[in-house]
């Protein structure tokens, strides 16, 4: 807004110069190029002067370092999310632990099968068809049958299903 201010107020200060000038001397004459070529150049410095002021530099790039979440063993953080799962309610291992269960079958099952994720999803949750698709018993019961009792049990349940998940072909 302030270069279209600055703008005009050259334009209409350059028209009244043009008047004044245009006013001293006979109508006859030619304007010496001071008047056409002096003006434009001091305007456009003032633009030039007005749109420098405002620009800015680009800020250094600084690396933003993002530290890793867990830096230790990724065993020592696999076997501690089994613990955790082994010990949690039945509502985190249904919610979080199983869901995650059936999303790697899932995945597992639309690649082999060549279906669409959803379609499987579906398929997977109703027992007649789930059952039908996997071919499996064991492998649809561990995954949505009964909660297992927590411990061992519970270890036993992704271990098992993690293996008969990874052998599953469609």
């Amino acid at each position: 807004m302030n270069a279209l201010r600055l703008l005009l107020w050259s334009a209409a200060s350059y028209g009244l110069l043009l008047v004044l000038v245009r006013g001293l001397f006979p109508s006859e004459s030619t304007p010496a190029i001071f008047l056409a070529g002096v003006p434009l150049i001091v305007i456009v410095v003032m633009i030039v002067q007005d749109l420098a002021g405002r620009a800015t530099s680009p800020a250094d790039g600084k690396t933003i370092v993002t530290p890793a979440i867990f830096r230790g063993d990724p065993v020592q953080f696999l076997s501690s999310q089994f613990r955790v799962a082994a010990r949690a309610s039945n509502s985190y291992f249904e919610n979080v632990v199983r869901m995650r269960l059936r999303e790697l079958l899932t995945a597992k099952v639309a690649v082999e099968t060549g279906l669409d994720d959803e379609i499987v999803r579906q398929l997977l949750i109703d027992p007649g068809q789930g059952l039908r698709l996997l071919r499996d018993e064991q492998l649809y019961r561990l995954l949505y049958g009964p909660t297992p009792g927590k411990g061992l049990d519970r270890i036993r349940v992704i271990g098992l299903a993690i293996d008969l998940i990874g052998a599953w072909k469609g």
